[in-house]
């Protein structure tokens, strides 16, 4: 199903205009980006405008709504009046955009190209066309103009769904903590040591040993497991929620995680148990999750085939462990259903925290040779009682 097919033109300009506000407002992340003046003021064939982020100049849009029954196209009088008017808009823009609902077409847009290699070359504000399957396209690629515009008042799709993290969030700001543990001679673990303990006042050294020393006074000679949970918190909590926001169930539906090559491991639990029974599970259990890490990919099923609308369907839990580096990583979904697909992205951003432990070897170890044997990053495990 393409993109252009499967949103509709706003109902009028006004909402047209509200909408190129909030789209080009999040491409440019300008919270004050602005309409220009108001309705029967000159404005400089400027409708829109702002600063984006990281630039010094204005850029303008303007805004052109068009009957799509009639196939009413720009015009080239209609483009070069719109461009001469910018030129008058206080101060300079550095970029100038059309926006405008009707279709795309090659007579306009060479019209636009040719314009904007001219203005380039006399030092002028750049000309940039985004018909109505551009601005869709747009749409589908910024998630808060995309929740804005299929709740707004003007247009609500029968068919649509939400994915978003556990937390109703599609970004979230982790930080997975990792043990780099580095491996030195033994002679210089305890020169360190010594050095350590030096520095420590003997007030303390004296409670430290008082409490190393103090016996066991109910000592039955009989010893029993401690109940204990071992959690890695190297994994980052990954589970998926689907909404149905749309006012139509979702029917035989499923939803394919395409996970990027950062990602080195995906399981469905946190922790282990330590002191407890094992007890056998059933080989028969039919799980919603099933994890292909070969084709780097999760998909969820869920057992209840129909999603109604305003529900919501928490995955089993999901968590992923990714590479120890300061990285941004995103997790394509498609949903598939009977009578819709729907795509979209979730996005974690990454900054692992790396405790750092020291592991004395003898001296003569062939572990102090190689650097990848003497440096090593592992999970950090934290062991909790019950």
């Amino acid at each position: 199903m393409k993109a252009s097919q499967s949103l509709p033109r706003p109902e009028n300009w006004q909402d047209f205009e509200s909408l190129c506000k909030k789209l080009w407002g999040e491409i440019w992340n300008c919270p004050e980006i602005k309409k220009n003046g108001r309705s029967g003021q000159k404005q400089q064939g400027i409708d829109i405008y702002g600063i984006p982020q990281n630039e010094d100049s204005y850029y303008g849009i303007q805004c052109k709504g068009k009957d799509e029954y009639t196939n009413k196209q720009l015009g080239e009088k209609e483009v070069l009046d719109e461009i001469e008017s910018a030129k008058n808009f206080e101060p300079n823009l550095k970029k100038m955009y059309f926006a405008t609902t009707a279709v795309k077409d090659a007579g306009i847009e060479t019209i636009i190209r040719k314009k904007n290699i001219e203005h380039i070359d006399q030092g002028l504000f750049e000309i940039h066309l985004y018909s109505w399957e551009d601005i869709v396209d747009l749409i589908f690629e910024n998630r808060s103009t995309y929740d804005y515009y299929l709740n707004s008042h003007t247009f609500k799709k029968n068919q649509s769904v939400k994915v978003t993290f556990e937390n109703g969030k599609t970004e979230m700001r982790v930080q997975p903590k990792f043990v780099k543990k580095i491996r030195i001679a033994q002679s210089k673990y305890d020169e360190l040591e010594k050095r350590a303990k030096d520095l420590i006042p003997d007030w303390i050294d004296k409670m430290v040993n008082k409490h190393w020393i103090t016996p066991e006074i109910f000592d039955t000679g009989i010893s029993s497991p401690v109940k204990q949970t071992e959690f890695n918190r190297s994994l980052i909590d990954g589970t998926i929620l689907v909404t149905n926001d749309g006012s139509e169930p979702l029917e035989h539906w499923k939803l394919i995680l395409s996970l990027p090559k950062q990602i080195i491991e995906v399981t469905r639990k946190n922790y282990r148990k330590k002191g407890y029974s094992i007890i056998p599970m059933p080989n028969n259990v039919k799980y919603d999750t099933y994890i292909d890490m070969e084709k780097h990919l999760v998909e969820i099923e869920p057992r209840k085939k129909i999603l109604v609308g305003d529900d919501s369907f928490g995955s089993e839990p999901l968590f992923l462990k990714a590479i120890t580096e300061n990285i941004t990583l995103k997790l394509n979904w498609k949903l598939v259903s009977r009578n819709c697909k729907e795509n979209g992205t979730l996005t974690l951003h990454i900054k692992p925290d790396t405790i750092i432990k020291r592991v004395p070897v003898d001296d003569d170890s062939p572990l102090l040779l190689d650097e990848n044997d003497r440096v090593t990053i592992e999970d950090y495990l934290e062991l909790l009682d019950d």
